[in-house]
């Protein structure tokens, strides 16, 4: 499984818009990033749709989070940017391979309960990281190295 950079720099825009104390404009975060203000649209776009976080049309505008940092979960911000579909989805190929007469059906069924058991411990493991978790993290490496 590959992991998109939409996915890192979706986090990055979130910790970026949590920092500040007011709306930030597209236009900061492309800068800040070095991204495409045209492709920075698409992912605050899916963060917008998720919940996570809201675009202010005013003067003043921006963005802005819906929740607090310590409710952002990198497992929302995987599914903002990745969809909530399972991982694994059977064409049923194996059908068309192997005789009938084998237990084709069980061993596919045994494949797909294991990736799917997968699939739940890595989302487990990204439930339990918050963005708040992520900055004081990247505090203490700070205070390390003072």
């Amino acid at each position: 499984m590959k992991i998109r950079k939409s996915f890192e720099q979706a986090i990055c825009i979130l910790l970026l818009i949590g920092a500040q104390d007011k709306p930030i404009k597209s236009h900061e975060l492309s800068e800040k990033l070095l991204v495409s203000d045209s492709y920075l649209k698409k992912i605050t776009r899916q963060l917008v749709v998720s919940g996570l976080i809201q675009s202010m049309a005013n003067k003043r505008g921006g963005f802005v989070l819906t929740k607090s940092l310590d409710c952002i979960s990198l497992l929302d911000i995987f599914e903002a940017m990745e969809g909530k579909e399972p991982f694994v989805k059977t064409t049923h190929l194996v059908d068309k391979v192997f005789d009938s007469h084998l237990k084709v059906k069980e061993t596919e069924d045994f494949i797909v309960d294991y990736l799917n058991a997968a699939e739940n411990q890595y989302k487990q493991k990204l439930k339990e990281i918050t963005l708040s978790q992520i900055i004081d993290a990247a505090h203490q490496e700070e205070g390390e190295n003072l």
